[in-house]
């Protein structure tokens, strides 16, 4: 018994060196592979390329653009039959305004003439009397009609604006003859709510699919003299030549906030980690070194975030792994506990 004792203790005491040998050598092996040093203050993590492989890591150089802030909103191609049904309401009260002009006229030089038969007493008093009355009511059949054309002017105005309005009631508007052959189409367009600041640019662009790199030109009109019933936003008219929208059709709108341009670059939405509010980037500063970068005040447009003035031309960014590069930096800060 005491010989199998003596036998197990010199096996277990055998393996045992090799076991913490092994141990030791992958640990060694880990800390070769990734570790952050500080260097001037700044936080470096050191990742060999393996272990970027690995990982899955991936970066992307960035290349410096010029960049318009821009806001969204939302609007629909007018479809023509309002503003046709206005054009044919002005076209029937012009006839009879001018029909009514025509008797009015008449009537009026029936007057001379009866009246100058009554100063000869050709004519009775009763036939001159009559007369005037007839002129008195054609007189108030045409400032009726007169009243009549401008009543659907204002109520126009008050629904599309001046510019439509003068478009839909102008018998000889190139802009009317061109949306009716279907050469532009007119836009309407509803700002958010707490937007009350007018489009600074003319231009602003438009795609009924929401896609932001094919969105096209359309140019501002007017403004409408009514907010949206539904949003409360201030509307807009626009015009596009473009044939891909059609009346009816729904689309989003990028609208320029700026009219100068910004200095900065776009990166990928994947590319920012947050932590307690603020937001990180990782600069790849050669081939196994990283540090992170705050970045202030980053801008979300379609395809990521705009970052003014803050990242390099050329400098390489992490888009892949940046949350698990920020969560070995912080696990770095923690002190090792010691072994029991």
């Amino acid at each position: 018994m005491h010989y199998l004792t003596v036998v197990f203790l010199t096996c277990f005491l055998s393996f045992y060196p090799i076991y913490v040998t092994a141990s030791d050598t992958e640990h060694n092996k880990d800390d070769e592979s990734e570790s952050v040093q500080l260097i001037n203050g700044q936080p470096v993590i050191f990742l060999d390329d393996d272990t970027q492989e690995i990982s899955g890591l991936e970066t992307l150089k960035l290349k410096q653009i010029e960049y318009q802030a821009e806001s969204i909103a939302y609007g629909t191609a007018i479809k023509l039959s309002p503003l046709l049904t206005i054009r044919n309401q002005y076209l029937a009260a012009l006839a009879q305004q001018s029909s009514a002009k025509v008797r009015l006229t008449q009537a009026e030089k029936n007057i001379s003439r009866l009246t100058n038969l009554h100063k000869d007493e050709a004519i009775s008093t009763r036939k001159l009397q009559n007369q005037q009355t007839q002129w008195q009511s054609d007189k108030a059949i045409y400032d009726s009609s007169h009243y009549q054309s401008q009543i659907i002017i204002n109520n126009s105005q008050l629904q599309w604006g001046k510019t439509l309005t003068r478009w839909a009631t102008d018998l000889h508007s190139e802009h009317f003859n061109k949306l009716i052959n279907g050469e532009i189409i007119v836009l309407q367009i509803t700002l958010p709510a707490n937007n009350s600041s007018p489009p600074l640019s003319n231009t602003i662009y438009i795609n009924p699919t929401g896609n932001r790199n094919l969105a096209f030109t359309a140019s501002f009109i007017s403004h409408l003299p009514q907010a949206d019933t539904f949003s409360q936003g201030l509307q807009y008219i626009f015009q596009t030549e473009n044939p891909a929208i059609k009346p009816g059709m729904n689309f989003t709108a990028w609208i320029p906030q700026n009219k100068q341009t910004q200095t900065g670059v776009i990166i990928p939405e994947s590319s920012i980690a947050w932590h307690l509010g603020l937001a990180f980037v990782f600069i790849k500063i050669d081939e196994e070194h990283f540090v992170h970068r705050t970045i202030s005040n980053p801008v979300k447009v379609p395809n990521g975030y705009f970052i003014a003035k803050q990242i390099a031309d050329g400098e390489e960014i992490v888009v892949t792994g940046t949350q698990m590069l920020l969560s070995h930096e912080f696990r770095s800060q923690i002190p090792d506990e010691d072994d029991d």
